[in-house]
């Protein structure tokens, strides 16, 4: 089955987005179209159009006579992803502490915990980031708001990729973070809601606790880092 070009065009920028989060292609890098097409053996216009909505969503840069660049990291980009995603996600926890969860359900966050605490004991990054993700994703999906957090990833990627180099940071807690989420599931299966969105506002802020030591390992990727 041949696939239609739209869909290429969403493939080329899922894995290309993706490897701007996880650091992959760096912040600050040169790319190119051609280099990008034998890196996904994805044919030359679906990166093309991939591209111009990177680009429109300022992961990429364009300078003339120069060549395509990965943007650096934009601190006051973050911190008001940050905000948005906070202040959403507040509001669906509150939501889903009031639903009924299923058994299964249960048993697909429990699973989900473990995997977590296995890609932490062998410090796979992508692993944990994508486990993290698919947490928070499925109290959307319960609460029927999948379309909020298609809407909120277009800003929240700053935020991941700020995320993602927080993991590598030796001081950066991998079990405070799933401490938390077993303290956010325990609160939606409370049916708590003042707490649920209490652990969610702590859950947010504690990546950039450690804001100072994530930019002093990787300063050549941040731009405006005296917010």
């Amino acid at each position: 089955m041949i696939k239609s070009q739209s869909n290429l065009t969403d493939q080329a920028y899922d894995r290309i987005s993706q490897k701007i989060i996880k650091t992959i292609y760096k912040p600050g890098s040169k790319i190119s179209e051609k280099a990008i097409e034998s890196d996904l053996k994805i044919g030359r216009t679906p990166i093309r159009e991939a591209l111009l909505r990177l680009k429109q969503e300022q992961l990429i840069e364009v300078i003339p006579q120069s060549g395509t660049y990965i943007s650096k990291i934009d601190l006051k980009s973050v911190l008001d992803a940050r905000f948005v995603r906070t202040s959403i996600e507040q509001q669906i926890m509150k939501e889903a502490a009031t639903k009924k969860i299923s058994d299964s359900q249960k048993l697909l966050f429990e699973i989900n915990l473990q995997n977590q605490y296995k890609s932490m004991v062998i410090k796979d990054f992508n692993l944990f980031l994508d486990l993290d993700n698919e947490f928070h994703h499925t109290f959307y999906s319960l609460t029927n708001h999948s379309e909020v957090w298609n809407w909120i990833q277009t800003i929240n990627v700053q935020f991941d990729r700020y995320r993602f180099l927080s993991l590598n940071v030796e001081q950066f807690s991998w079990i405070r973070l799933i401490d938390d989420h077993q303290d956010i599931l325990k609160a939606v299966l409370d049916h708590d809601t003042s707490r649920v969105q209490n652990c969610t506002k702590r859950h947010l802020n504690l990546a950039l606790k450690e804001k100072k030591t994530v930019i002093a390992k990787f300063p050549e990727y941040f731009i405006n880092t005296d917010k």
